[in-house]
């Protein structure tokens, strides 16, 4: 009976770690990677005479049939990066409305951030445009605050400030479709506190309203019927009879806006959306556009990055931006380790958000040791897919092949008697541990430890002439900096091992992965193992 020690932990220590959204989310829309779309319903410039100029009132309207003159048109142009084909430009239109007479107006997000140009329209007026800036962005609350280059004062809305209930009277009133012609929508309002996680934002404070809105209504007003603005429309979805419209409630609305005043706020710069396409193993948020001077452009995210994880938590899993956005939230302007798939050029790149790493991409295995690692069935075909896991502790992280199905994540005894939160995974764990035909992974994580990391991998050495020992090299990514051991020609067969110990910067604990790979197709799988493996630790 052969000898084998890869799959028992055999260092000592201990380590303290520990591990955010709704499931009736209300957007209804694909959650695969997108085709190139516009953050609205893509639209040429509106000409210069389809709708009439806005009828005279007074600021603060006192009746819902009076806000027009204080709704604006958005048309928003750019480039935008669809992972699957590249760069595109394209134009796509949202509506707002001004909330003061020196031209500031709200949004939402997903309607501006990105462009490289806004163009205005006020009331339905196409003879006159305006330029805007932006002035502040959520990408969480899906909010913008912009800024008109208005000359002389504006009309303008104001907030909704009592409680809404249930069956309150409402209308949306905007710009659909990329028409310049204005419309009004009457409803009520169904649910007063309502779910907000959606594929682009994660809303604290939402209502769902019956008041039809589609593609161009995004950013635009819901009011009561004194003309007041009791939310601002952000997402459509249909329910099991009829179709339901949901919109960022005053309230919240106010606070955030009065935060914008000053710049970003709970944003990272970048107008993205939650993609999951289980047939790849992808998950993640989606850049459609990045901010120029935003925390996002400063660490190089581009558009068309995926972004996996923040603060080593996978993102958008669910379809949404809730967990992304309760790492945003949790943070605050503390920086935030990043790790984004560039999607078009196959890399895994790690770094910090707000922080001095910079994104670097992943250490390549199938790369380093394409020379130094034997293995068998040259011709086999890559893994078709990929599953994450997640130990039951709920602090390792890690993405093997979906054909893995035995998989074990319960905590291991360790020789002082505490437990390393673990994970193995394989075809057959038992015949991984017995045998060299079979391939197979490890990752526990341990406090530290005392001597150095070769005496530690040492302890994870096969048995006497079992396998070839092919030497110890430097490993180092954007998180974590260690030493790995290879072994070759295991059990007589092409079969090799690689051990790999790893800590962060701050020295807090000790990454440990063993893989043993039989086929070219576990070099992939070590290669996505080692790109996605993380410890969540507080």
């Amino acid at each position: 009976m052969m000898t084998r020690r890869l799959w028992v932990i055999v260092v000592t220590g201990s380590l303290a770690m520990a591990a955010c959204g709704s499931n009736d989310a209300p957007a209804t829309q694909s959650t695969a990677i997108p085709t190139t779309e516009a953050a609205g319903q893509a639209t040429d410039p509106p000409p210069d005479d389809t709708a009439p100029p806005p009828t005279d009132a007074a600021a603060n309207p006192a009746s819902f049939d009076e806000v027009q003159p204080a709704v604006v048109q958005i048309i928003a142009e750019g480039s935008i990066r669809d992972p699957e084909i590249g760069y595109a430009v394209s134009a796509g239109s949202g509506t707002g409305f001004i909330i003061s007479e020196d031209g500031y107006a709200v949004t939402n997000n997903h309607v501006v951030t990105g462009a490289a140009t806004l163009e205005v329209y006020v009331g339905g007026d196409t003879s006159t445009s305006y330029n805007a800036t932006i002035v502040g962005v959520s990408e969480c609350n899906d909010l913008a605050l912009i800024k008109l280059d208005a000359k002389d004062p504006l009309p303008s809305l104001a907030w909704h400030d009592t409680e809404t209930r249930v069956g309150t009277e409402v209308y949306a009133a905007g710009f659909p479709l990329g028409n310049p012609e204005y419309t009004l929508t009457r409803g009520i309002v169904a649910k007063a506190q309502a779910s907000g996680d959606t594929p682009w934002a994660s809303i604290d404070d939402a209502i769902e309203h019956d008041a039809n809105i589609q593609p161009g209504n995004s950013g635009g007003p819901l009011v009561g019927a004194d003309g007041k603005v009791v939310a601002v429309n952000y997402a459509f979805g249909s329910g099991a009879s009829t179709a339901q419209f949901f919109a960022i409630g005053s309230e919240l609305a106010q606070r955030v806006v009065e935060k914008l005043r000053d710049g970003d706020f709970e944003s990272l710069g970048i107008n993205g959306q939650a993609v999951v396409d289980e047939e790849a193993g992808i998950a993640g948020i989606w850049v459609a556009g990045v901010a120029p001077g935003s925390p996002a452009s400063d660490s190089e995210v581009l558009p068309g990055d995926i972004v996996t994880a923040l603060n080593g938590l996978p993102i958008g899993t669910d379809g949404t931006m809730s967990d992304y956005c309760d790492v945003l939230r949790t943070a605050g302007d503390r920086p935030i380790d990043i790790e984004v798939l560039r999607y078009d050029t196959s890399e895994v790149l790690r770094g910090e958000i707000r922080g001095d790493k910079p994104l670097e991409t992943v250490f390549s295995f199938a790369e380093e040791l394409e020379d130094d690692v034997a293995v068998g069935a040259s011709g086999a075909a890559d893994y078709a897919s990929y599953t994450s896991l997640v130990d039951d502790t709920g602090q390792l992280f890690i993405d093997v092949p979906a054909e893995w199905t035995d998989i074990n994540t319960a905590p291991q005894p360790l020789d002082d008697g505490s437990t390393a939160p673990f994970i193995a995974a394989s075809p057959n764990l038992a015949d991984s541990a017995a045998t060299w035909g079979t391939p197979g992974i490890f990752f526990a994580a341990v406090g530290p430890v005392s001597g150095s990391l070769d005496d530690l991998l040492l302890g994870f050495a096969p048995g006497d002439g079992e396998c070839t020992d092919a030497g110890v090299q430097d490993y180092a990514d954007a998180l974590f900096a260690g030493r790995f051991h290879i072994w070759i020609d295991c059990g007589g067969v092409a079969t090799s091992q690689v051990v790999l110990a790893a800590v962060p910067a701050d020295g807090s604990y000790t990454a440990i992965i063993g893989m043993q790979l039989t086929t070219e197709a576990d070099l992939a799988a070590l290669d996505r193992a080692f790109a996605s493996f993380n410890v969540v630790v507080t």
